[in-house]
């Protein structure tokens, strides 16, 4: 058995357990699934028996009840049956996760025991014409008496046609305000067979064998209210609140891929000889393996971390998206180098290398770029991890002349000024950073951890200092955001004298050379 985390219960040890076993008795049937270009209905009933199908719906629905943790160790090891595996993970987060958090007590009721007996899902969010900007949607649902009448398309849907249930975003309120206020979507429940409601196309893809992915058409699609979920205009908060549990479904899936990438090459280069040696004892091989089980341990650590947040009832916005973010950049590399590694056999598909190197680079682009989750990630980090990433105040030590690092608390605030003697104060904070940060420009903030005022005060002066060419200003709508002394600043705020350093050496043994 793999091993289990140190704060897994005794039940979330007993199911990686059974879980393993299952996925090591069925891989057969699974990768003969693949060369037929099949989806394995069989095995996808099985895991409906087991009742991993419905892990985290609860029992009064049929579900197995379960939480975070055990999603994320069934999604780990079924992750390594090919397209059941993916049809299983797109259900949990496409639709069912959606309606299992957010539908009213008469659509979970009528919803969930379907899911539980191994119902499949779709979430309908990207159209032709939008991806990243899942808000920019324009699918239109207009409200008619009773009903809504939806009209558009969806495309790259994962389980299109297969899926019977379909959790589909259409903008109810098209004005600018509403889109201002993230409130101009609302979400649906639709069904298979819904008059209007047609897969338009089936697009071939790179990767994942088996594995239906479409176009959807919506052509006055009718749609009771009663399969709205949530109110009218809160399809964006249902959108992004299901992020997470994505993040972490996909996350998990990853840690099964890089574990079976990690099999491989360990198997592969341990029997290929070349040179009269085993290809293994060449370190460039050793340090490929060496590469994917440390991404691996990494994985899974993460993985694991973030589902128990989950479990405790935080919202691990930062976690979830590094986990998407590391993990599914992780297998593609991973994937790269076990094929090379494996050398022309790796590329054949007599070996399941290449199937996951194929299957890999869907990872960083579905479910949220890897460009779309590092903007978001640093700029939720500037807030969230304010304490972590604080600004270091440096100042110049007074004999040494250089830069050290200082408390707030050790920093005695001068009072500023009004007039000429206050800019001539501004001038100096300016010239005492560029001392110790010569590139940098100062935010407002930075300044007034050296001088005690109001910003109003603050940002007159600086404009005052602007206008005659003493400082250079970079605005955000009109309002100081950095800010730095020019040059005829620097020599007004202090002497030349004032801004010399000389190393020791350069006293002793070269002051020949200093003019």
């Amino acid at each position: 058995m793999v091993e289990p985390l140190p704060w897994w219960k005794e039940e979330h040890k007993s199911l990686a357990e059974e879980v393993e076993n299952f996925v090591e008795e069925n891989r057969g049937r699974a990768e003969e699934a693949l060369w037929k270009n099949e989806y394995p209905m069989d095995l996808h009933k099985k895991i409906v028996e087991k009742g991993w199908w419905g892990v985290v719906i609860p029992r009064e629905y049929g579900g197995m009840g379960g939480d975070y943790t055990s999603v994320a160790i069934i999604s780990e090891y079924i992750s390594n049956l090919g397209s059941v595996g993916g049809v299983f993970a797109t259900t949990l987060f496409g639709g069912l996760y959606q309606i299992l958090r957010f539908g009213n007590e008469e659509q979970k009721a009528k919803s969930l025991p379907k899911f539980a007996k191994g119902t499949v899902g779709a979430v309908c969010i990207t159209e032709p014409y939008v991806g990243s900007d899942a808000a920019g949607a324009e699918t239109i649902a207009i409200k008619e008496g009773d009903k809504y009448i939806i009209n558009g398309k969806k495309r790259f849907i994962t389980n299109a046609g297969m899926a019977d249930i379909y959790v589909v975003y259409a903008v109810t309120d098209p004005s600018s305000k509403a889109r201002k206020s993230y409130s101009h979507l609302s979400a649906f429940i639709l069904e298979k067979g819904m008059k209007g409601f047609h897969v338009e196309k089936i697009n071939e893809l790179q990767g994942f064998d088996g594995l239906l992915n479409g176009y959807l058409d919506l052509d006055h699609v009718e749609v009771p209210v009663e399969n709205r979920l949530s109110e009218e205009g809160q399809g964006w908060w249902i959108l992004v609140s299901g992020l997470n549990f994505e993040r972490l479904v996909i996350g998990a899936q990853q840690v099964g891929l890089l574990r079976e990438l990690a099999r491989y090459v360990a198997f592969y280069t341990r029997r290929r000889v070349q040179f009269n040696q085993p290809t293994f004892e060449y370190e460039a091989n050793q340090y490929k393996l060496a590469d994917i089980i440390i991404d691996y341990r990494i994985t899974r650590l993460l993985t694991y971390y973030t589902a128990y947040l989950m479990d405790q009832g935080v919202d691990p916005v930062i976690d979830a998206n590094v986990l998407k973010a590391f993990s599914t950049e992780a297998v593609e590399k991973a994937s790269r180098d076990a094929i090379q590694a494996m050398g022309g056999d790796g590329w054949t598909k007599f070996y399941p290398v290449e199937a996951i190197y194929r299957n890999a680079k869907l990872g960083t682009i579905g479910g949220g770029t890897s460009e779309v989750l590092k903007r978001f990630i640093v700029r939720y980090a500037l807030t969230a991890m304010a304490d972590d990433l604080k600004t270091p105040i440096r100042i110049s030590h007074p004999e040494l002349k250089v830069p050290i690092t200082v408390s707030e608390k050790s920093i005695t605030k001068e009072k500023l000024q009004g007039g000429e003697e206050g800019e001539m104060e501004i001038l100096r904070v300016l010239a005492r950073d560029y001392l110790v940060n010569p590139g940098l420009f100062m935010e407002l903030n930075d300044i007034k951890r050296f001088i005690e005022c109001d910003e109003k005060q603050l940002v007159e002066i600086i404009n005052s200092l602007e206008a005659k060419g003493l400082v250079k200003v970079l605005r955000d709508r009109d309002k100081p955001r950095l800010v730095k002394a020019t040059y005829d600043g620097l020599r007004k705020a202090y002497p030349r004298e004032y801004y010399m350093y000389f190393p020791r050496w350069v006293k002793e043994k070269m002051s020949e050379y200093i003019f």
